[in-house]
């Protein structure tokens, strides 16, 4: 036997209207794949992931961090967006100093830059930053007044000079050898209510 449950309102205990809060914070949908190129199909639409196959030598200029880059749109009733990437950093000098930033659209989010400096640095990096729905815009913190359309969010990145050259997607000492191993991005995005 099937049970069926409708109601035409929720409301709160106290019988005063619908809570406001019923359901906030919960996870509405999450966009995530290996950037191979897949394309992922979720409530909001179908979003194509960059497909890398190889390492992103940086310069002393800024340029997009592959794998980073995705127009996405949330579903209704989102009020925030959690941005995740993944990806390896390595080195060919001894020392390394990069530099990243975050964007939303053509806006940098000013606070969520990420510098990466230090000796024989060859590990996977983690960047995580939240965009706020609702209220004020704010490109310091990314915070939107709403979100209703495609925006692309990406990260860019440079080296500080020729001299501390830095690999991104490749690791120099895999297993313990000096042999170089590609490290496929990863990129991952949840709506939140």
């Amino acid at each position: 036997m099937t049970s069926i449950l409708k109601v035409d309102e929720i409301q709160s205990k106290t019988g005063n209207g619908v809570s406001a809060d019923l359901g906030k914070g919960q996870v509405l949908e999450v966009l995530s794949s290996p950037c191979d190129g897949s394309s992922v199909t979720v409530g909001s639409g179908t979003y194509a992931f960059e497909n890398v196959t190889g390492v992103q030598t940086l310069t002393s200029s800024f340029v997009d961090l592959t794998g980073s880059t995705i127009a996405y749109t949330p579903p209704s009733g989102t009020s925030a967006v959690k941005y995740e990437f993944q990806f390896h950093h390595s080195r060919v000098d001894t020392n390394v100093y990069s530099s990243m930033k975050f964007f939303i659209d053509s806006d940098e989010v000013v606070y969520a830059r990420l510098q990466i400096s230090g000796s024989a640095i060859d590990m996977r990096q983690f960047f995580s930053w939240t965009i706020n729905i609702g209220g004020s815009a704010n490109t310091n913190t990314g915070r939107l007044a709403s979100w209703t359309s495609a925006k692309t969010l990406k990260m860019q990145a440079e080296e500080y000079s020729d001299s501390y050259d830095a690999l991104l997607h490749e690791s120099t000492h895999f297993g313990g050898s000096s042999t170089n191993m590609f490290m496929m991005p990863h990129l991952t995005i949840t709506a939140i209510r």
